[in-house]
């Protein structure tokens, strides 16, 4: 790499870094292009020559993100006979989609504080536009595993199985959405319960929609990992 090249870059570094931070502390439809270039010692025509608009940057964003999901989920996510670590179709699937829900995903900076906070509603541009690179994140890992799992016995569809991650994905964000919900409305004790029945609701059709156990679908999603989770902030938040 030249010095030009190596300028360039550097240059793309800080922009990205300077429009994460602004997108944070006041979300994205409140950040002008105007800020970000003066966040990041630039002027406004030169921030242009890198991003046609705000929007273009956006997409560039979650773009890495969604790279950055494949990069990390790539050692499990593979074909049984490559992967690093040797667990059932299952307990591969388990690991994809707890890096797809957001953890251990220390290489994301932003997108992955920024799932933490997609109920934040100045930021509906950005929260769609990482519900479609969710939704991708399903069909191109999700589904193989799904397929695989079924293959192995593990559980039975009759839908194809990038249809079913589709419908898990879906799954996923209503879960998310209702559980926000009780955190916003009602006190520990309640929000427990309610939580609690969220979450059999939710093992519930997954069981059916995978033709699985119970106990199976318990151990996929995490139940019990789920709410000790919940516990602990409930405990943080809810008097």
């Amino acid at each position: 790499m030249n010095r030009r090249e190596k300028q360039k870059a550097e240059t793309f570094v800080d922009i990205m870094r300077s429009a994460e931070e602004l997108f944070m502390r006041q979300g994205y439809e409140k950040t002008s292009m105007q800020e970000i270039a003066s966040h990041s010692g630039l002027t406004k025509g030169a921030l242009y020559h890198h991003f046609a608009s705000k929007e273009d940057l956006l997409e560039r964003m979650c773009a890495d993100h969604y790279a950055a999901l494949l990069r990390a989920a790539s050692p499990v996510a593979g074909p049984a006979e490559r992967v690093e670590v040797p667990l059932s179709a299952f307990g591969r699937l388990r690991r994809v989609l707890d890096i797809s829900r957001g953890m251990g995903m220390s290489t994301v900076t932003f997108v992955s504080e920024y799932l933490k906070l997609r109920q934040d509603e100045s930021g509906v541009m950005l929260r769609e536009r990482l519900r479609k690179y969710d939704r991708q994140f399903y069909i191109d890992l999700v589904a193989p595993l799904l397929r695989e799992a079924k293959e192995k016995k593990e559980c039975d569809f009759a839908a194809p199985a990038e249809t079913v991650a589709v419908f898990l994905h879906r799954l996923d964000q209503g879960v998310d959405e209702e559980i926000r919900g009780v955190f916003a409305g009602h006190g520990r004790g309640e929000a427990e319960r309610r939580i609690m029945d969220i979450m059999k609701t939710y093992v519930y059709c997954l069981s059916r929609i995978l033709n699985a156990r119970s106990q199976a679908v318990s151990d996929l999603i995490g139940l019990e990992e789920s709410m000790h989770f919940y516990g602990e902030v409930l405990k943080k938040t809810k008097k």
